[in-house]
């Protein structure tokens, strides 16, 4: 079916297109053809590309001695403190050697005294209070302090004189 033949209904709008030319017939001065832009394109890309890659390298360069650098500042920040833990920890070890030899001296001095109460006494602190630190030692804080105003030898003969 050919739609030229049907006459447009009057709403419609008739436009009318030019007969397509075949691209045979087309004359070859229309499309220009430049032989050096290809080269040129390749010239200039090349170009782009070599100073692409030096700045790369360039940025490569700069990055690899930052990081250097940043190795070399933090290899001198772990010596600086390996020293000072080396200064803290003999600080500490002779410290904890003379706290040592004060305790041995007394425990030695102590084991030539006689009375039993006072050495108890002395490892125990009356004073102090449970603080849920650990399990509650009042009790047992209380029978020390009880034994060593009243000895057991001396309630056991009170408790003996009361039974006769």
């Amino acid at each position: 079916m050919n739609f030229e033949d049907i006459p447009p209904s009057e709403e419609e709008e008739v436009v009318v297109l030019p007969p397509a030319v075949p691209e045979e017939s087309a004359p070859a001065a229309a499309v220009p053809v430049v032989e050096d832009e290809p080269a040129a394109v390749d010239d200039t890309l090349a170009k782009f590309n070599a100073e692409w890659e030096a700045k790369l390298a360039e940025k490569r360069e700069a990055e690899f001695e930052m990081q250097k650098a940043a190795r070399a500042n933090a290899e001198e920040e772990r010596a600086a403190w390996n020293t000072q833990r080396d200064i803290r920890l003999k600080a500490k070890k002779d410290s904890n050697r003379s706290e040592e030899q004060v305790l041995q001296e007394a425990l030695e001095s102590e084991v030539e005294n006689s009375k039993t109460w006072e050495r108890v006494s002395k490892l125990i602190d009356a004073g102090e209070s449970a603080d849920g630190k650990g399990s509650d030692t009042s009790r047992m804080r209380k029978l020390f302090i009880q034994l060593k105003s009243e000895p057991l030898d001396v309630t056991r003969a009170a408790a003996a004189a009361k039974g006769e």
